[in-house]
């Protein structure tokens, strides 16, 4: 089943099956999660960064692939699985970014490589929502333990050339086990802002029901229910 919005950010909360630092709630749209270009960025070709010097904008060249990290970092239990897909508006752009899976038990960052079959060079704003996230429940948990692939994936970020700044951040802890990204968001204000929000609904709803008037109104109709159910058992029109 696909998630929508307000199950990804009941799953947040819980933070029993996801978490996403750091957690941008405009980018949980209405069945996907939008994820953000980072600063780390490379060409396929020359296996140097694809990042301008002023690191705000990722260049990919004519006919050519970047693979770029998500800035976001994501865990999912073995109860969730997902896929990845291009957004239209980079895709109207001429850029498409090859679609894969998000395995359950996953965490880390997301590198993701995104092709130009055009003939002109294509810039991506770091920062900006480069690709979407679609999250399911699986009908059945994953076998426990079973992940196919490493934390943020340095079998594939090391056949680059990496500057220093890069393999600094590409070895922080964080981001490659789960209990970091959980601790990472749990702590975050986007997380305590989404938990206040959800503790605002629950008290609007306990004020409404504990009201005399609503009080009344429900003893009374449940009071008709049982007694239209104890009359229809006597077989009593």
């Amino acid at each position: 089943m696909l998630l929508s919005n307000n199950d990804i950010k009941q799953e947040l909360i819980k933070a029993k099956n996801l978490a996403i630092y750091p957690l941008k709630l405009d980018n949980i749209k209405g069945s996907s999660v939008n994820l953000t270009a980072s600063r780390y960025a490379w060409n396929i070709k020359d296996r140097k960064t694809a990042v301008t010097q002023d690191k705000k904008k990722i260049v990919i060249p004519p006919n050519n692939t970047v693979c770029i990290f998500a800035t976001e970092a994501i865990w999912v239990s073995r109860r969730i699985g997902g896929t990845y897909h291009p957004r239209v508006s980079l895709v109207a752009r001429g850029l498409s970014n090859i679609s894969t899976t998000l395995d359950p038990q996953w965490h880390g960052l997301s590198l993701v490589a995104v092709n130009n079959p055009t003939d002109s060079s294509i810039e991506i704003k770091v920062g900006e929502a480069f690709v979407s996230v679609m999250l399911y429940y699986l009908q059945t948990p994953a076998t426990k333990g079973i992940i196919e692939n490493q934390a943020s994936r340095p079998d594939i970020y090391s056949r680059f050339e990496l500057e220093y700044d890069e393999e600094l951040f590409l070895a922080e802890q964080w981001h490659r086990n789960y209990e970091g990204i959980v601790t990472k968001m749990l702590s975050s204000e986007s997380y305590e802002y989404l938990y206040k929000e959800k503790m605002k609904f629950w008290k609007k709803l306990s004020t409404f029901f504990g009201h005399n008037l609503t009080a009344g109104i429900i003893g009374g109709l449940f009071v008709a229910i049982i007694s239209g159910v104890i009359l229809f058992m006597l077989g009593i029109d």
